[in-house]
């Protein structure tokens, strides 16, 4: 059983100050051809950066932008923060959250002033891999939860939960990440697990995510403060609030010794170790191809049939005058779609 990689895969923040009038009045009248078009349209920061306003507010907030390192919630409401901002995990783990952080005033301080942030969620993992786990683990499992679920899939088991968000305090999640990656087209992962990853074998994901009233209770709602305390916040939880057992003859199942394999991922690093934007998203062009090339080559190999090509070259070759032709009569040509392909793949 050895650790692959450990540290913060969520960091959600609400940003208490005051939005900027004259960029609230531009984004607004953006969101609204964004809503006439029912695509994401870019608005431009000053010197570059461009974040992709969304036809749809997020949550309770009116605002919703997007750029490749966050999304970000604005809202004129006086009840909430005025902002609301979500990391992407692939920028943390490009970046490391620390760096995230550093870089996200050059985003916010555009559409907002005097801007101090809180944390309203923090997630921190380790992934394993030589753990063997089944359905029966489940017994073996103590945790001040009230709730805990196991998931399967295709008869076989693919995790574990344990307590609700309701509760608003703590949760955690324990789950086959490779399964995850496959279905997810999230083929950066390997990136990350380093040349210690053994393909074909299950890596376990153990997650907790902290949220805003047990950080509170804490103290560590600043953002920095709740990073620094990260080794604290996965102590607390392994060692307190769940842990796993090795059954003897005792009834009383806390009683239990905590297990080998639990021992270890008390111990997890927590290490963060950034591995690049530009690896990352290479690895995650990768994975959404992966997913796309069943169904594309399923209509291909339909449409080949119909036209009476064999190979792949004859059947890209004969598509292309069905393809104008379409373009007419619906109105639209290709280079459009994926002009909006990509800004709505740019909005996700």
């Amino acid at each position: 059983m050895h650790e692959l990689a450990s540290g913060v895969d969520a960091l959600y923040l609400s940003g208490r100050g005051r939005l900027l009038a004259p960029a609230i009045a531009e984004i607004d009248i953006i969101r609204q051809l964004a809503g006439d078009s029912n695509m994401p349209l870019p608005y431009v920061l000053d010197d570059g950066p461009v974040l992709m306003v969304a036809p749809h507010g997020w949550g309770k907030y009116r605002y919703c932008l997007d750029h490749p390192t966050a999304r970000i919630g604005l809202t004129t409401s006086r009840h909430l923060p005025a902002a609301r901002v979500q990391f992407r995990s692939e920028h943390l783990h490009a970046v490391g959250p620390h760096r995230a952080l550093t870089d996200l005033p050059a985003l916010v301080d555009r559409l907002a002033a005097d801007v101090t942030y809180s944390v309203a969620r923090l997630d921190l993992y380790a992934d394993w891999q030589g753990w063997d786990l089944t359905a029966g683990d489940r017994d073996r499992f103590v945790t001040r939860a009230d709730t805990s679920r196991s998931y399967q899939h295709k008869g076989g088991l693919s995790g574990f939960d344990f307590g609700t968000r309701k509760s608003h305090t703590l949760t955690a999640r324990i789950y086959d990440k490779t399964l995850q990656v496959d279905q997810g087209g999230h083929d950066w992962w390997p990136t990350i697990w380093g040349h210690h990853y053994q393909p074909g074998r299950p890596v376990w994901r153990v997650e907790f995510e902290y949220a805003r009233q047990l950080l509170d209770e804490f103290t560590l709602t600043q953002p920095a403060a709740a990073l620094a305390a990260s080794g604290d916040l996965w102590a607390y939880a392994t060692e307190q609030w769940l842990t796993h057992r090795t059954p003897t003859g005792d009834t009383t199942r806390s009683r239990w010794p905590t297990s080998p394999q639990w021992q270890r991922i008390e111990q997890s690093s927590l290490r963060h170790r950034p591995v690049g934007a530009t690896r990352i998203r290479h690895a995650r062009t990768a994975g959404s191809i992966r997913r796309l090339l069943p169904a594309i080559t399923g209509y291909l190999a339909a449409f080949a049939a119909l036209a009476g090509t064999s190979d792949i070259a004859d059947t890209l070759d004969a598509i292309a005058e069905p393809l104008h032709d379409y373009e007419t009569i619906s109105h639209t040509t290709f280079a459009e779609r994926i002009q909006r392909r990509t800004a709505h793949q740019a909005g996700r």
